[in-house]
């Protein structure tokens, strides 16, 4: 007996060995892929991240107001909004970093920590109970380059990271949640609140969820986590009131209806950006957590349910209220995208917590890294292309003076270049980029939307906001648009001095409507440069 426990133990070394080699080629890898979409964020010349742009005005404005240093310009237009808004977190960390660089290398070295921060935070959750299950945080790496990004939404997106930091260390520390833990816990709530509600609301939801469900198992001696729990969730379940309480009757829109939000969250919709063919990357990707989960659940049918099943019961949660949320509420949209972003992550952190498949963890790296990689391809194909296109636009800086106010007015419909050559499915071809200008030069923006919000920290004052006196259709006007200009100090203290005429081709001119716009360009204004590629027109008010 002894002779063969002996025989066998250079086996039982050989397989240790065996393993621990194939982890660390599996780190290396993951490692590797992360880097790729760091280097590849920094390949694009000019960032054209549709609301980047708002981003960069609001981090500088937010600095010149506070400290005083405000051009009398930008503060008769604007004034801080100091309220605990969820909406803050990216705003200090840029506006350092505008302090050191310029905007575009600015926002790309924000999104440097939201490209290595997502992979990273979702592994240290997916590892906190089986670290074997590693590879399925691979899952994550097709989220990085996806519509939340290319949208613009840098809170929302930086709040996914904060998520799954706090869901890693409550998995970590469910067990022993000694009042330090509680108050690290209750950190990590408050700043995914301040990062973005959405997180927050999800957060609750699991953080719930895993409680109801160690308490209809195990009976009075899970009381203790679970009032730990909650009690890290009491700051956030007071910011949120006092948030909606803020925005208590904002308009609300429902949005798509039940069916069709069964059918954006089976083909991955929530990560499609520029073309419907990067459905053929999301909708396996979108699949395999579902597919996965039910064969788990068909082989547990007759029983086997554990303490970690609490985390199904959240993701299930998590879901269903995705069908209730309505899209447009609290003075924010997308309401519905945004929020099926997190089933697909959290069951499959469910499954990283409850099985060991080896199956699985082979085809979450295959199916994620084809995705990661097709939708990277796609998405670099488009803002190169864009950066293109942002790089004219950006011309148009040099002309406008010191102290003045500028509007733009784009008549390319949004996701159309402007050459009419090009489309994207979901996407602004150039985002904002007068927005970055702000930085750079004292101007008003009379197209900074989130100004015009109750969520963010700087704001327009009531008689200099463009969306309440000058503009025609909101922030996400149609083309050509419907602003009306000209005469906009007769019912406001709006003065518009510059107007960027975006993609105004003949065939745009001659359309319905557009003489509304061209008519009051030729009574009040004056052509003052055309863009090499004549994409960009820049009038000056007649008189300046």
């Amino acid at each position: 007996m002894a002779q063969q426990n002996e025989a066998s133990l250079p086996s039982e070394t050989g397989l240790a060995l065996g393993l621990a080699i194939a982890r660390s080629r599996e780190r290396m890898l993951f490692n590797g892929s992360v880097l790729a979409l760091v280097l590849a964020l920094w390949s694009i010349p000019r960032l054209s991240f549709a609301d980047g742009g708002v981003h960069i005005a609001m981090a500088h404005l937010l600095t010149a107001l506070m400290d005083g240093t405000a051009h009398p310009v930008l503060a008769r237009y604007f004034e801080l909004n100091l309220q605990t808004e969820p909406n803050w977190f990216i705003y200090p960390i840029l506006a350092l970093l505008l302090q050191v660089f310029e905007p575009h290398t600015a926002e790309k070295a924000l999104l440097t920590g939201y490209v290595i921060g997502l992979p990273f935070a979702f592994r240290y959750a997916i590892t906190a109970l089986r670290p074997e299950n590693a590879p399925l945080s691979w899952f994550a790496l097709p989220f990085v380059f996806s519509w939340p990004l290319n949208l613009g939404l840098y809170n929302f997106v930086f709040s996914l990271p904060w998520l799954f930091v706090a869901l890693g260390y409550t998995l970590r520390h469910r067990d022993n949640l000694t009042p330090k833990h509680t108050a690290v816990l209750a950190l990590l709530a408050v700043g995914t609140y301040f990062a973005h509600i959405t997180s927050v609301i999800v957060l609750v939801l699991v953080l719930g969820a895993m409680g109801v469900w160690r308490l209809w198992r195990e009976g009075a001696r899970a009381w203790p986590p679970v009032l730990a729990s909650a009690a890290a969730l009491l700051p956030v379940l007071a910011l949120t009131a006092a948030f909606v309480l803020r925005n208590a009757g904002q308009e609300v829109g429902y949005g798509p209806d039940p069916w069709y939000r069964t059918k954006m969250l089976l083909y991955g919709n929530p990560l499609l950006s520029h073309t419907r063919w990067e459905g053929l990357f999301t909708t396996p990707l979108a699949l395999l957590p579902f597919v996965a989960a039910g064969l788990l659940l068909w082989r547990r049918r007759g029983g086997g349910w554990t303490a970690a099943d609490g985390l199904l019961l959240g993701a299930v949660g998590v879901t269903l209220f995705s069908y209730v949320i309505p899209n447009n509420t609290s003075g924010g949209g997308l309401a519905v995208q945004r929020i099926q972003i997190y089933p697909y992550l959290l069951v499959m952190l469910w499954l990283a917590a409850t099985t060991d498949w080896p199956a699985l963890r082979r085809a979450t790296v295959a199916v994620a890294g084809v995705a990661a990689a097709g939708l990277l391809a796609i998405n670099l194909v488009y803002n190169h292309l864009h950066s293109r296109y942002v790089a004219e636009f950006e011309t148009a800086a040099n002309y406008l003076e010191p102290g003045s106010t500028m509007l733009l007015l784009d008549f390319t419909g949004w996701n159309h270049s402007p050459d009419g050559r090009h489309e994207s499915f979901r996407m602004n071809f150039i985002g904002h980029p007068q927005s970055r200008f702000v930085a750079d030069r004292p101007v008003v923006d009379l197209n900074l939307y989130q100004a015009s919000t109750p969520n963010f920290p700087v704001k327009y004052r009531y008689w200099n906001d463009p969306y309440l006196h000058v503009r025609g259709n909101g922030a996400f006007p149609e083309a050509p648009p419907s602003d009306e200009f000209l005469m906009a100090g007769t019912r406001s203290d709006i003065q518009v001095d510059y107007a960027l005429v975006w993609g105004l081709t003949p065939e745009r001119a001659a359309a319905e409507r557009a003489n509304l716009t061209l008519d009051q360009l030729a009574e009040g204004y004056e052509l003052l440069h055309v863009s090499e590629n004549g994409w960009m027109r820049i009038y000056r008010r007649k008189g300046r």
